[in-house]
């Protein structure tokens, strides 16, 4: 077994569910096996257990940035499991195991894509300074990106490459993302005289379609349509009792060129429609915003990248990463980005994760190329 298997084994066997999302184990594993690399190494600490590692090469004045999360969502319901979601089993050519996918084996890519480019570079033969990230709460709230925001470790970063699942196709756009809770307010009464109360559930059930139509339907040519999916819906007491408050929570998924902050805008105007003059029975609570981001086609660091890979699909990803916060328009003015990795989407988040080890290798590989070539002394970008 291959030393970047391995690593990817070792990682899984650490539990880093999240929730809790405790990742210090994680940390100092990555840490060590650093200093045995002789690849400098830095943990900065966010909570007593949940931290980011960053590891560092050369010296350049521009960075390029490898990026991934070490937090995974829970296993689930563990019957629905054959294996140890832990073991870290090789079974026909792939390692299962929960985060195999999502995304520890982008991470052991990562991670030997630095071993390697330290045993065939020197430190003055770097172009580009370049940073491994590995982040905590990626799965909850993008904690860990944020804190690398507050440490400044953006400033100066030419090109970000997250090394997500995308069955080695490479993600140059992520869609938008809004999550809102709207309330509504209703009056109390016996069930059997509904006339008399004002029902909350189906003052939302009202609005729902409403909420639908108020998606624009535009088509972007990679990542197709907006999308609204009303994840819960909670209210009432007892099904003899007209429900006086009720709630939904929204996740749209919105398409260039929608701006989730000015989207907001739409929503307000149907609660407003809703509302009349005399009452008002929705409100809104806005929870989270994602920009929608993109790299330009004619990147030259992606032109470069694709060179080097043999499967030349262009994707886009319905869900946000760590990219949503790393590389929005308020970083430097929007940073140019990549997306690939190891791995089936469709497997993730699922029982029986698993990852394909030659996809695993290929990352590392196509990664080693592409920063060699770009660090090469006849390289100019």
């Amino acid at each position: 077994m291959s030393e970047t298997i391995q690593v990817l084994r070792n990682l899984i066997q650490i539990n880093t569910e999240n929730p809790p999302g405790y990742t210090k184990e994680a940390l100092l594993w990555i840490e060590n096996w650093a200093n045995k690399k002789k690849i400098p190494s830095e943990i900065q600490w966010f909570s007593e257990s949940k931290g980011n590692i960053i590891l560092t090469l050369g010296r350049g004045n521009k960075t390029i940035l490898m990026t991934g999360h070490l937090d995974t969502v829970p296993i689930g319901d563990r019957t629905a499991w054959n294996i140890d979601p832990f073991e870290a089993k090789e079974i026909n050519g792939n390692i299962y195991g929960r985060g195999s996918a999502d995304m520890k084996g982008g991470i052991a890519s990562c991670l030997s894509t630095m071993d390697n480019l330290n045993r065939q570079l020197n430190l003055n033969d770097f172009n580009y300074k370049l940073v491994f990230l590995g982040t905590s709460d990626e799965e909850v709230g993008l904690e860990g990106a944020k804190a690398a925001l507050k440490k400044k470790l953006m400033k100066n970063v030419a090109f970000v490459i997250v090394t997500e699942p995308t069955s080695l196709k490479t993600g140059i756009t992520e869609k938008g993302v809004l999550w809102i809770t709207i309330m509504a307010r209703g009056k109390a009464a016996h069930g059997s005289t509904p006339d008399k109360g004002i029902n909350a559930i189906e003052k939302l059930i009202g609005v729902i379609p409403k909420l639908k139509n108020s998606v624009p339907a535009i088509i972007d040519p990679i990542l197709g349509v907006s999308t609204l999916n009303i994840g819960t819906i909670s209210g009432g007491k007892s099904a003899n009792i007209v429900p006086e408050y009720a709630e939904i929570n929204c996740d749209f998924r919105l398409v260039p060129p929608i701006n989730p902050i000015e989207f907001i805008q739409d929503i307000q105007n149907v609660i407003l429609q809703e509302n009349s003059q005399d009452t008002s029975y929705f409100t809104l609570k806005v929870n989270q915003i994602m920009p929608t981001i993109s790299t330009p086609k004619e990147n030259k660091f992606l032109e470069l990248f694709l060179n080097h890979t043999d499967r030349k699909d262009i994707i886009g990803l319905n869900y946000a990463t760590d990219l949503a916060v790393l590389c929005n328009a308020k970083v430097a003015n929007s940073i140019p980005f990549l997306i690939y990795g190891p791995g089936d989407p469709n497997s993730i988040h699922i029982a029986n994760e698993k990852v394909s080890i030659l996809e695993v290798i290929e990352v590392e590989n196509t990664l080693t190329k592409f920063l060699l070539d770009l660090n090469s002394k006849i390289r100019s970008i």
